[in-house]
């Protein structure tokens, strides 16, 4: 597969150096020579030093173009070139990032993506970042969680140490086992532990889950299984988005955004109906008070400055905040933030990255997700006679469970995988190479 991607920024570089390792030809393209002269001696890609905007590029371009991803940061740039590599290239899908609120709406997504026919797929980070949060919200105590393609399925995170506060070890078991809750690993410093007996207090436990049971699950690690009051520090696209669908949610929240400018605050008054809107400095003390932030069970921190995000974070939980998320951009942030109290990480660089593997993967793969730092990956695919063979002989894969259309299947060598299961694996990011060429090839 060749791909093509526009931008070398953090996106565009990470993306192309994650493809690469997959086994995938990627050419990363830039105007920016000192960029592109860095990415270069630190990944294994081919870079190209052009101006993206000139159609003569596409034209006198001779490699065929698989995929075409445009990821700058301008919205305009990433539409042009993804129709100059629809016509010029004729690729067989275009992927453009997109953060113009007004764009991807859903009347203007529609001419852009049905009308034109250059953009097969849009990526938001602002509405990826939302959704996410928003998921989260109804599900209390967790630090990770992502839906599945196969209906009603969760992966979830969650803190042993919140587990073993209120059970014995044989209760957890027992639990487990009643609502057929697989066990997918737990953390050890950088590394996942595959065998439950040898989970401690300290360590971090991920599982899959049928949604049936979520509301159990949390109430079984102690939390409640509702919010009732949140303040959202940051009125930008994310902030808003994530209001306007807590709003349209059937639970009854008290919601509050803190936004420090003005105008945004009136335009934000305008059209959240179920909102209340405080203007004010985030790192103002003489507004905790007033905006609750001191007794709110959730704060979410979605500014666009890590610092303030992190710094903020940090002040609500010791101030008596019950769960506080935060949006970090920077790794270096994120990879410490949860020492520090932070319940919930996202990335929306992370997120964006894995958003756009989903939709570029061919063969058999349905969804991909990071874990640990994305140090390990966890992989939903399509039962195939044939992958599933390599799979079995693969010493760096893990078949952790199979989806069934009843249940979830646990007992790995006894059960026969048929035609419509989902094989659920379990890959450390250094090899997932290994695994996307079988899912390509399958």
């Amino acid at each position: 597969m060749n791909i093509l991607i526009l931008g070398s920024g953090i996106v565009g570089a990470n993306l192309a150096n994650k493809l690469s390792e997959q086994g995938k030809d990627v050419f990363l393209l830039d105007d920016d020579a000192n960029e592109l002269k860095r990415l270069s001696e630190r990944y294994d890609i081919k870079t190209i030093l052009d101006d993206p905007l000139n159609p003569n590029f596409y034209t006198n371009f001779k490699t065929d173009i698989d995929y075409f991803i445009a990821v700058t940061k301008s919205d305009e740039k990433n539409i042009i070139t993804c129709k100059f590599a629809k016509e010029f290239l004729k690729v067989d899908k275009t992927i453009a990032r997109i953060r113009n609120q007004n764009l991807i709406s859903d009347e203007n997504k529609s001419l852009l993506i049905d009308s034109n026919k250059f953009l097969d797929h849009i990526i938001s980070p602002e509405w990826e970042v939302s959704n996410n949060i928003f998921e989260k919200i109804h599900m209390p105590g967790a630090f990770f969680s992502e839906s599945l393609i196969s209906e009603n399925y969760l992966l979830i995170g969650m803190q042993s140490s919140d587990l073993f506060k209120h059970h014995t070890f044989e209760e957890i078991e027992t639990f487990f086992s009643e609502k057929n809750i697989c066990y997918i690993g737990h953390s050890k410093g950088e590394e996942i532990e595959l065998n439950f007996k040898n989970i401690s207090n300290s360590d971090q436990l991920y599982l899959l889950i049928n949604k049936k049971y979520l509301k159990e699950l949390i109430k079984f690690f102690g939390f409640k299984d509702y919010i009732l009051d949140i303040l959202i520090v940051g009125g930008g696209n994310i902030g808003q988005n994530l209001s306007q669908l807590i709003e349209q949610d059937e639970q009854e929240i008290n919601l509050k955004i803190l936004e420090f400018d003005k105008d945004r605050c009136d335009y934000l008054a305008g059209i959240l109906k179920k909102t209340s809107i405080f203007h004010g400095d985030a790192l103002d003390q003489s507004l905790y008070d007033e905006v609750k932030l001191n007794t709110s069970d959730l704060v979410i921190t979605v500014t666009d400055n890590d610092q303030i995000n992190t710094i903020l974070s940090i002040i609500a939980k010791k101030r008596g905040s019950k769960s506080v998320f935060s949006v970090v951009n920077n790794e270096s942030f994120s990879s410490f933030a949860n020492d520090l109290g932070i319940d919930v990480i996202i990335n929306p660089r992370e997120l964006t990255t894995s958003r756009i593997i989903e939709k570029i993967s061919e063969g058999s793969l349905l969804s991909y997700h990071s874990i640990l730092r994305e140090s390990y990956i966890i992989y939903e695919v399509k039962y195939k006679n044939e992958l599933y063979d390599h799979i079995k002989k693969s010493k760096e894969i893990t078949h952790i469970c199979t989806i069934t259309k009843e249940n979830i299947e646990l007992e790995i060598e006894d059960h026969i995988p048929a035609i419509n299961d989902t094989l659920i694996l379990l890959i450390e990011d250094k090899n997932s190479h290994i695994l996307e060429k079988f899912i390509n090839d399958y």
